[in-house]
């Protein structure tokens, strides 16, 4: 029940900064681009580090806040215990990739971005049994001392049930 009202309160906190979206400064279209492209660097390096195995290197872009990261409605409450289940997870992988069949950026402000994607995950496991998972995420980015980082993640696999 801890994790459902700790879940509760990052959306009413999303939906605030969303609702006051309204109250932000106007950004010109090319700054928005310019967010945007930077976004999706930034999300780009991360990918390459996860399907590199590089646990470290893809952490690199995370804060070191409580409750950043939420996995198939698993909150991890640090950053370090996120991290060291993103190292567990990537033991015995063979081959990972990520395919993304959607990807939206929406700039709040000018040092916020929220990023929305859906995809599918490829895995081969060093035994060569392939797995293929679906996945939605959200990624809510902050710019801090100039670089894009992770405030708070969300990615989970659809029910198939």
């Amino acid at each position: 029940m801890k994790i459902v009202l700790k879940v509760m309160l990052i959306l009413i906190c999303i939906s605030v900064v969303w609702a006051a979206q309204d109250n932000r400064t106007y950004l010109e279209p090319d700054q928005q681009e310019a967010i945007k492209k930077a976004i999706l660097q930034v999300h780009s390096e991360m990918k390459t580090a996860a399907e590199n195995f590089k646990a470290d290197e893809l952490f690199k872009y995370v804060l070191d806040v409580n409750d950043v990261i939420i996995e198939d409605g698993v909150l991890r409450s640090t950053r370090r215990e996120a991290l060291n289940i993103t190292r567990q997870g990537l033991q015995g992988i063979k081959e990972l990739s990520y395919t993304y069949n959607h990807k939206n950026i929406t700039v709040i402000s000018p040092n916020t971005a929220l990023w929305t994607g859906t995809g599918t995950t490829m895995v081969i496991l060093d035994d060569g049994r392939n797995l293929t998972n679906d996945f939605a995420e959200t990624v809510v980015f902050v710019l801090r001392e100039g670089q894009w980082k992770v405030l708070h993640a969300h990615r989970s696999a659809p029910n198939t049930n």
